[in-house]
């Protein structure tokens, strides 16, 4: 284990010491090719921390604590501590690590900001305001590990299967719904012809005749006329009255008392009513438990967690529970159970289709419209990303499965691909076979 934090000062020592390497800048510490705990800058040093910050977070050496002896704000850094102090939370965060046993050099980046954010525990991801940015929001952090987009669904999709939880809500954006974008300006139109040539324009009622227009199509040197029936106007309340109309249209001439709002995305094009846009909230993110538990066992891969709510049971004791069923009905004809396989198809599909955020709200949706149906006896389990099981003791699956057809049918959007989901059904005492375990009934399925 590295046990060895590196000193930036300008008083660098040549002397070997167990606990420190001293270097002078980061050209320096590469030279003496070392691998350390962790990292402090002393107060006496006059080099660029956000550049030396910068070259330490894109390094082998991302993960490890950044100290300074006095305060200094960069996101890269992990706060002032002593020379001492930070010797100890580098030791201690390379222990942390080493219980992990993780492959750090082959970690993908979703592994790679837990593992961060778990060697820092209570430390919360910040979002920048940015205007270039898509969403309007970035988390710079992101940005200087080398992650990737700071801006994307993935953030969005570890929130949904409550790896992040979100904490301080600093804004709420909304986006477009066909490319996700914030940018998004907003035009008044015309709400007969859609047309943005529209201008304030008062209007007069004729009592003669009932005729409505423009204040200007009466107007005539020495007064005001109907224009349809050419009564002159005097007395306002007598000959004629000013209707609550406040704009006219100069396509289609339609007087209108409020412009219709639309929502142009300045990335796409799209056109959308403001009422119908995605509101996202912004929220600052913090490791959770679950994030927690899923890198030290080794499942942050396991994308469908939102499926993990419905009377959910890991594998092994599924397959335990089937098995004891398969062979306690040899002898009790009685117990009858059902199996079903439901197997998504084209996951990748749907989430290029829709976005993380969309696809995972879908699955949302469909887990909490199973959970409707399943009785309490009834246990679901997850085998592999894309293969959801139910166990339905005294159950004829027919029935659930044409439920299950049903429920898919309503959740297929209206644009867009559609969720290609394959059922196949089991069934004891039809279709089982002598000496039948969880193992074959699911290999056969």
């Amino acid at each position: 284990m590295n046990n060895a934090i590196v000193v930036f000062s300008n008083f660098t020592r040549s002397e070997a010491q167990e606990d420190y390497i001293f270097a002078a800048d980061w050209e320096d510490f590469l030279y003496r090719d070392k691998s350390p705990c962790g990292f402090w800058i002393a107060a006496s040093w006059n080099g660029d921390i956000p550049e030396l910050v910068k070259n330490i977070r894109q390094s082998a050496w991302w993960d490890r604590f950044i100290f300074t002896e006095n305060t200094c704000d960069d996101v890269g850094l992990d706060g002032s501590f002593s020379q001492t102090d930070a010797l100890y939370r580098g030791l201690r965060a390379e222990a942390a690590k080493a219980s992990l046993q993780l492959d750090i050099a082959s970690l993908d980046r979703v592994e790679k900001l837990l593992l961060y954010l778990y060697l820092r525990e209570g430390f919360e991801l910040a979002p920048k305001l940015e205007a270039e940015a898509k969403t309007l929001y970035c988390y710079p952090l992101i940005r200087m590990l080398g992650l990737g987009d700071d801006t994307g669904d993935w953030l969005a999709t570890l929130v949904r299967r409550r790896f992040l939880e979100p904490m301080k809500l600093l804004d709420r954006v909304r986006l477009c719904l066909h490319c996700g974008s914030a940018h998004i300006y907003f035009v008044d139109v015309c709400p007969n012809c859609s047309s943005i040539e529209i201008e304030a324009s008062p209007a007069l009622h004729c009592f003669t005749c009932g005729h409505v227009a423009r204040q200007s199509n009466f107007e005539v040197e020495g007064g005001l006329v109907c224009p349809k029936c050419n009564a002159r106007l005097r007395h306002i309340g007598v000959d004629y009255d000013r209707p609550m109309t406040q704009y006219g249209c100069s396509t289609c001439h339609h007087l209108f008392i409020e412009a219709q709002v639309i929502a142009r995305c300045v990335h796409c094009g799209a056109k959308d009513d403001p009422g119908k846009l995605d509101v996202v909230e912004i929220h600052s993110l913090r490791l959770s438990s679950v994030g927690r538990g899923a890198l030290r066992m080794k499942q942050v891969h396991e994308s469908f967690s939102a499926l993990d709510n419905a009377n959910y049971v890991v594998p092994p004791f599924f397959k335990q529970m089937v098995s004891w069923a398969a062979v306690t009905q040899e002898r009790h004809k009685e117990l009858i159970f059902g199996l079903i396989l439901v197997e998504f198809l084209n996951p990748d599909e749907i989430v290029n289709g829709f976005g993380a955020t969309r696809a995972y709200l879908m699955l949302d949706e469909f887990a909490r419209r199973l959970r409707e149906f399943l009785r309490a006896s009834d246990v679901t389990t997850r085998t592999t990303e894309e293969r959801l099981w139910l166990f339905l003791p005294f159950t004829t699956p027919d029935g659930v499965a044409s439920r299950l057809n049903k429920l898919i049918n309503e959740l297929q959007p209206e644009v867009g691909p559609k969720l290609k989901i394959n059922l196949r059904v089991f069934y004891a005492p039809r279709d089982i076979l002598k000496g039948d375990t969880a193992d074959s009934i699911m290999q056969r399925m």
